[in-house]
């Protein structure tokens, strides 16, 4: 997700303000650190916000003990600095707190350059910077435009949806067309949409830390996360078989033009129609996802069932007697392959559709 100008940067900036203010009035050195704390401390969801505290708090009190045991055992020399180092290392990795490394680190060697008598005062003092900056961000990120992601997760995730679909079924409408030149097709629509899909991933994630602090209904909603992960997990999906579908593009036009440019026979014309006619399938169900899981409205649900499949087999039959060499073979082959992938897009949407149908039913009619 790309950094935009906006509450989390102003926010920022006040928590500055206010904590080098505080540090001013209550005459607490270094103010510096203070402002470094509350810069870490403003996250972009209140989860985050309350975790990062709490492993700031961790992460400077090992920090600051390492330091006067070390200290008062070795002084402040610079082997004591560098075995502090290793120490401190040490221990985060093992404790988990790899992100707060650099912090822990600066606690402990302001601790220790002190003189023996100075331990507890330094300490002290890093202790008030820090936690004045860490309590400005917390209270600054909560009661100050608190971050909520809903309503625009659930803007990406129809726009996310619509375009996978459009982009899946725009991969195969390419292998109906290709004859004997190369389509014209916008491959920074495929950037567009696998950048679409990985920043819908990174605000689901978001949203769902954040509704772990305050959802009214914790059950009801994370049984509605549940859906929308596995709609993200089926859009991130074809699009990747999009992905195989376009390269199977300039192979199989080079195929061509290597044995002569031949007509397309009628009879794959009628295979080809069948897979064009898969993505009107796609289209629908995806519309009915996005009604049922995004909208929360009814949809009917659709039965899984093999016509698609049965269809297309009838017509390989009719076009298996002109099979009578590896041109062929080849253009069957990728006729399969592009028909398997509609056919997974299309049963994986009905199963999600009629799995979240159902647990739309159920649970308006126990509300």
């Amino acid at each position: 997700m790309k950094l935009k100008f906006g509450a989390r940067i102003i926010k920022t900036g006040i928590a500055v303000t206010i904590t080098m203010f505080i540090c001013k009035v209550l005459t607490l050195e270094p103010a510096f650190f203070g402002a470094v704390s509350a810069i870490i401390n403003i996250q972009p969801s209140i989860f985050l916000t309350l975790k990062t505290a709490r492993n700031q708090i961790m992460v400077h009190i090992i920090g600051v003990v390492v330091g006067m045991l070390l200290g008062y055992l070795l002084g402040g020399t610079p082997i004591a600095m560098g075995l502090i180092t290793i120490v401190i290392i040490t221990l985060y990795i093992k404790l988990n707190l790899e992100s707060g490394i650099t912090m822990g680190i600066v606690a402990a060697l302001f601790v220790i350059s002190g003189s023996s008598d100075q331990f507890i005062t330094h300490a002290l003092a890093r202790t008030s910077v820090i936690f004045v900056g860490l309590g400005t961000a917390m209270v600054i990120n909560i009661l100050l435009w608190p971050p909520r992601y809903g309503k625009q997760f659930k803007k990406l995730m129809l726009v996310s949806n619509q375009a996978a679909a459009a982009y899946f079924c725009q991969a195969v409408t390419s292998f109906v067309q290709l004859e004997n030149q190369a389509p014209a097709i916008d491959y920074s629509k495929k950037d567009i949409v696998h950048g679409q899909n990985k920043e819908l991933r990174l605000l689901y994630e978001l949203l769902k830390r954040e509704e772990k602090v305050g959802a009214a209904n914790l059950d009801e909603q994370n049984q509605w996360l549940d859906f929308v992960e596995k709609l993200i997990d089926y859009n991130e999906s074809i699009t990747k078989k999009a992905d195989r579908i376009y390269d199977l593009l300039p192979l199989r036009l080079d195929r061509r033009i290597q044995s002569g440019a031949l007509p397309i026979s009628e009879e794959f014309k009628a295979i080809l129609e069948i897979l064009n006619s898969g993505c009107k399938s796609i289209s629908r169900l995806n519309a009915k996802l996005r009604s049922v899981i995004i909208e929360k409205e009814f949809a009917q649900p659709e039965e899984i069932n093999e016509n698609y499949w049965d269809d297309l087999t009838k017509a390989v039959e009719a076009w298996q007697p002109l099979l009578t060499g590896s041109y062929y073979l080849h253009g069957l082959m990728e006729a399969i392959v592009t028909a398997n992938e509609i056919k997974w897009a299309s049963r994986e949407a009905k199963k999600l559709l009629a799995e979240s149908t159902a647990k739309l039913t159920c649970g308006q009619q126990s509300s």
